[in-house]
């Protein structure tokens, strides 16, 4: 994470940039995931309801969270709004593990399945399919005996749809691609463009790209289109923002996300809802800019804390 943090003032020094607020970004993660690792010590199931909880409020009181419009509340981005409530669906799921009796579960699963629902009314697909893996594997975990499986297939997924965005964007010139032309229907030609925009602006500039920030000023397509924000996937706008070392710089730190949960001492329930989590996360990232949004990366912390938190006995006992 620091190595991170120093590629981006790296790549922001001597030139018009705005790398604050992914800095802001990197530290939020950070921050959430401190707490999640103390509360994973002590009291995983009242910070994980708390986030849980805190998240279905929200969008209680935002009228326009379940509308499904594209701007609409609390985030002003429908797809965020699906993240967010697809990251609370696995901290409740995590404090159901964790709860301390069979009432507290029970209360726990439902507002999990209710979160789930939340992420379907937002018309998000990938959010909706990632709450509703997410929510299969919660109420599914405790047969779970081996920690690493997960962790390992959900690597998996995150790579290969990491190395689609690249195809697609890359295919640009073969309009008439069967592949393409199915991707568009799914995913509308823009945001195709923009993946086309990153890759090229990173082949430009390979060490440092154009600047954190500096994305939309650079690209054609959202030159050219004002509903255009962002690069629309993580990895494509750290390799045009801050070339190929700020991109490995970034595959390094999800890499090591995933290693983590994999070798934790954590009870194989806790790190599969951990691990289907960062999955959900990490392969819409791939293809939205839902890595931008602070609400989701405070979940995901928490989510990643616990799911890497040094095990206490009164936890061990309560999933048991």
């Amino acid at each position: 994470m620091a190595a991170v943090g120093v590629w981006t003032l790296v790549a922001a020094a001597g030139r018009p940039s705005s790398p604050e607020n992914f800095l802001l970004g990197l530290l939020t993660v950070a921050a959430a995931y401190a707490v999640g690792r103390i509360a994973g010590e002590r009291s995983a199931y009242g910070a994980c309801a708390a986030v849980a909880g805190a998240v279905a409020v929200v969008f209680l009181m935002s009228p326009d969270a379940l509308s499904g419009h594209a701007l609409a509340e609390p985030l002003g981005y429908g797809n965020a709004n699906g993240a967010l409530a697809t990251q609370a669906v696995g901290a409740a799921c995590l404090a159901a593990l964790a709860a301390p009796n069979e009432r507290r579960r029970g209360e726990m699963h439902l507002l999990a399945g209710l979160l789930v629902l939340g992420a379907f009314a937002t018309k998000s697909v990938a959010a909706a399919l990632g709450g509703v893996a997410i929510l299969v594997i919660g109420l599914t975990a405790t047969a779970a005996r081996r920690r690493g499986t997960l962790v390992v297939a959900g690597a998996v997924c995150v790579a290969a749809m990491a190395l689609g965005t690249v195809y697609l964007g890359g295919d640009k010139v073969q309009h008439m691609s069967g592949v393409r032309l199915t991707a568009e229907e799914g995913l509308t030609q823009r945001r195709l463009d923009v993946w086309h925009d990153a890759l090229t602006l990173a082949a430009a500039n390979p060490v440092r790209g154009t600047g954190p920030g500096t994305f939309v000023a650079n690209s054609p397509t959202a030159r050219a289109d004002s509903d255009t924000q962002a690069a629309h996937s993580l990895w494509l706008r750290q390799a045009a923002e801050q070339g190929y070392p700020g991109l490995a710089a970034m595959v390094a730190l999800v890499g090591w996300a995933f290693v983590r949960l994999w070798r934790s001492r954590q009870d194989p329930a806790i790190v599969a809802v951990g691990a289907v989590t960062l999955t959900a996360f990490a392969v819409q990232a791939s293809m939205d800019y839902v890595a931008e949004f602070g609400g989701v990366l405070i979940a995901l912390g928490v989510v990643l804390g616990v799911g890497t938190a040094v095990p206490d006995p009164v936890l061990e006992k309560g999933i048991r």
